[in-house]
């Protein structure tokens, strides 16, 4: 009874220190442990409650989470001393439990203890796993690099390449300048491309990296055009020459798209020309016979190399596009040359009389330009 009559006067203060704001945290502690000593646990949270937001720290803020765990578990509230007991490792995660401290604040510490461990044992089995994915990923990746390395040669990742190839070409000479055995304004001469020509050769590619190669060929190329006029009004002719060069062209080839198998590339270059031989020949018809049968004259092939510049120079653009082999790759290419420099030579325009004379046939200034269309195939060094 005398216990009792000494805490009717700290009930009466507590309700008096409601509407208080001066009263500190440290002070309403040691009124909290007063009241869990008396048995009245209800009071304790009631007091504690807004000092575990500020107000204490360190030791006391400790021993006020302890007191009002005591106080939930006293007071048969586990939910709330359960879920205090979470904020309370929050703020301190290393603390032990000591021989003071009750068996059933001991036993909900070791529980939450026991499930945060098992929560950062799975949490650290997660990011081994993750991390294990994240190599392997790693390592797939690097393997799907080495074989796409190794299916696509042709992506500039070799040292280079050398091959052989093998084509059709068309030739269109360019006339400069006119000349003919009548007036060269009303011959109504003209070129054309007769019958397709071809190229054969061989190819050495320098790798400068993945997009980029230096190319140096060499090539047999045998071309083939004719002439149309009628340089008098009783007669006109057909002319047909054929001639046998030997190409050097030196290019760089920039492949489009580097990060597909198949590539499609371009090429830029010169091609550096020596003529081998030329030969030509025609046929002249009359056109008008009056009532006298003429037949055409026909002049078979004949050199004419010497009327003929020797070298020559001619700009060259290409498109092609290679499909990978094991080792190798076959391409097909189209290109376009464009010669720089006129094909006959002016002061031997006469030397050939037959051609002249029987043919009527004057070489006019000109240049040819060619379009071609190869295919072949390549290793890689």
């Amino acid at each position: 009874m005398r216990k009792w009559i000494l805490l009717i006067p700290l009930v009466v203060w507590y309700q008096s220190i409601q509407a208080q704001d001066m009263v500190g945290c440290p002070q309403l502690l040691e009124d909290a442990k007063e009241a869990y000593a008396a048995g009245m646990v209800e009071l304790v949270p009631e007091l504690l409650l807004p000092c575990l937001e500020s107000g204490l720290s360190g030791v006391l803020l400790q021993e006020a989470y302890k007191l009002m765990i005591n106080a939930y578990l006293f007071d048969y509230l586990p939910e709330q001393a359960d879920s205090l007991m979470s904020d309370y490792l929050d703020e301190f995660p290393e603390y032990q439990s000591v021989p003071a401290d009750p068996a059933e604040f001991t036993l909900l510490l070791k529980t939450h203890q026991q499930s945060r461990a098992e929560q950062q044992t799975a949490i650290a089995e997660q990011n081994r796993i993750r991390e294990r994915e994240l190599l392997a990923e790693k390592e797939r990746e690097e393997e799907r690099r080495v074989q796409q390395r190794k299916q696509r040669p042709d992506r500039g990742e070799s040292s280079g390449s050398f091959g052989f190839l093998l084509g059709l070409n068309g030739s269109f000479p360019q006339v400069i300048e006119r000349y003919s055995t009548g007036n060269p304004l009303q011959d109504k001469g003209s070129f054309g491309m007769a019958a397709p020509g071809f190229l054969l050769g061989g190819s050495m590619n320098l790798s400068l990296g993945r997009i980029a190669e230096t190319s140096v060929e060499f090539m047999y190329n045998r071309t083939r055009f004719n002439y149309v006029a009628s340089p008098f009004s009783f007669t006109s002719y057909d002319y047909d020459e054929f001639e046998n060069r030997i190409w050097l062209p030196v290019s760089m080839i920039l492949n489009l798209n580097p990060d597909s198998r198949t590539s499609v590339y371009l090429r830029f270059g010169i091609v550096a020309d020596y003529l081998l031989s030329a030969s030509a020949s025609a046929t002249r018809s009359y056109t008008e016979t009056g009532t006298i049968y003429l037949r055409d004259v026909v002049v078979e092939k004949m050199k004419i190399t010497d009327s003929r510049a020797r070298m020559n120079l001619h700009g060259m653009a290409g498109l092609g596009i290679r499909i990978p082999l094991e080792s190798a790759f076959i391409f097909v290419e189209t290109r376009f040359t464009s010669g720089l420099f006129l094909v006959n030579r002016g002061e031997n325009r006469y030397d050939n009389d037959d051609i002249t004379w029987l043919i009527y046939h004057v070489d006019s200034d000109f240049r040819i330009h060619q379009l071609s269309l190869s295919a072949g195939i390549a290793w890689n060094l």
